[in-house]
């Protein structure tokens, strides 16, 4: 099963919503927008549980079949 899951990054001091940015996500690499505190990514229960252990700031998971 996958899920895709958001993640919460600390606060961007350099963010302008109005301005977005491409690069590399922080989240996934089919994911180009580096702005914002929230990046969501499509991700396995093995790599969701490495998120959990790791302490990563988990703001939703959404099952997808």
């Amino acid at each position: 099963m996958r899920y895709i899951v958001t993640i919460k990054l600390p606060k961007n001091k350099e963010h302008d919503p109005r301005n977005k940015k491409t690069g590399a996500c922080p989240m996934s690499s089919e994911c180009t927008d580096v702005t914002g505190q929230h990046h969501s990514g499509l991700v396995t229960f093995e790599e969701l549980e490495g998120m959990r252990s790791s302490g990563v700031h988990i703001t939703r998971v959404e099952s997808v079949d």
